[in-house]
Order: C-alpha cells, then structure tokens, then sequence
C-alpha cells in the first residue's frame, strides 16, 4: 500500500472513529486492572440524584474512624469527580487548619479554607476534609500511592497528629485513580 493510500485510511479513521462515540477511556475500561480495581470497590448509588460514588473497600466506611482515601463520583451524563477526604477522630480536639505532607522528602500542604473542615462530637471528636481534588492535589496523591515513605501531619491551632499512610492506603488510591481514569477521569 502506498504512502498516499495510508494517509488516507489513517484520516478517514480519526474521522470515523470521534464519530462512533467510543470514548477514550474505553480500553482502560476494559483492562483486566480496571476490572480489578472495581471489583475492590464499595459502590452507594442515589437514584434520585442519578449519582454513584465509588469507594475502595479498605477506606473507612463511617466518620469515627481515622482515614486518609480518595473517591470517585459520578452522575449521569457528567464527567466524574474525584474527592479526597481526610478524617481524624479521637479524644482531643487539634480544631484542623491544615495538612502536611511528607513524602520521600517532598514536602507539601493543603490549606482548607474557612469552613471546609466539619466537626462533630459526642464522647469523641470528628474532624474531617471532603471536597473535590484540586490539580495540585492530584499531584501529590500520586506522589503519595507510589512513594516509600508518606508522612501527614493533621495541624490544628492547638494540636496536632502525625499519621503515616500505609501501604494499604497507597494501593487503595492506586485503585481509585486507576477506576477514575477507566470511567473517563482526566
């Protein structure tokens, strides 16, 4: 076949193809790891909302539980959404202002503004960031699940907590962002 004729095949493909309405993410949808992953995924769906969100089985399911996850949501005809969420509980208020981070040398924060920290208490505390990832947060949530050694410190205005992410947490948001980018996350 000669180089014109190819050219030609080749166009008509990245024409035709846009066109059949396969989205990009239809290979990785298909992955034997995209597979996996949602088969390690604890899935709430609100019919009402038309949404579904997607959680790793190994993330805290309530607020009385320590946890740093991220998860997916999605809603008919949207692009879906990444969330990252952050929960302290304990005996002791630390009244959150900020995270830092520590990652194989990597130092980094997220500053939550005003009112984006929720607490809650009874003969415990809660404390908890949910909202969607920024760029600069996807960043370093990929640092995170591949590092050796990842360090958070939950900073209060009187206290603080040092928490090491586990191994589990890192292969969680492994999961997560692999489920993200097979269901069109970019």
């Amino acid at each position: 076949m000669n180089r014109l004729a190819r050219s030609t095949i080749t166009a008509a493909l990245l024409i035709i193809i846009p066109l059949t309405g396969i989205p990009a993410s239809y290979s990785a949808e298909k992955s034997a790891e995209y597979k996996a992953a949602l088969a390690q995924m604890r899935v709430t769906k609100d019919d009402f909302k038309e949404t579904a969100y997607y959680e790793d089985k190994s993330s805290p399911r309530y607020t009385n539980a320590n946890g740093f996850y991220i998860y997916v949501g999605t809603k008919k005809g949207s692009s879906p959404t990444l969330f990252l969420r952050i929960q302290y509980y304990g005996e002791d208020w630390l009244f959150i202002e900020k995270y830092l981070f520590k990652v194989d040398g990597y130092t980094n924060e997220i500053d939550p503004s005003y009112g984006d920290v929720e607490t809650d208490n009874d003969s415990k505390v809660w404390e908890w960031y949910n909202e969607p990832v920024t760029k600069p947060q996807l960043d370093l949530i990929k640092k995170i699940a591949t590092s050796k050694k990842a360090v958070m410190r939950i900073e209060g205005s009187k206290y603080y907590k040092d928490v090491t992410i586990s191994s589990t947490q890192k292969k969680a948001i492994s999961r997560v962002l692999t489920l993200y980018t097979g269901l069109g996350g970019k």
